[in-house]
């Protein structure tokens, strides 16, 4: 199978996207739990899924 330019700088960008995101997302739920003094593991299961669930309807995304 050969790839071309464009699909290689498409994947590229894809794989650079999801990167900045992920990054995003780590820095924002940091930053949730030093609010409220929780550490990451101290984070309920539900608490983490509506958090990662609010990060990802914002708009840097």
């Amino acid at each position: 199978m050969e790839f071309t330019d464009s699909s290689i700088n498409f994947r590229q960008k894809n794989i650079v996207i999801k990167s900045l995101r992920y990054m995003e997302r780590h820095k924002k739920i940091t930053q949730y739990c030093g609010e409220f003094e929780k550490s990451w593991p101290e984070l309920s299961f539900e608490e983490a899924s509506n958090l990662i669930r609010m990060l990802d309807k914002m708009s840097w995304q």
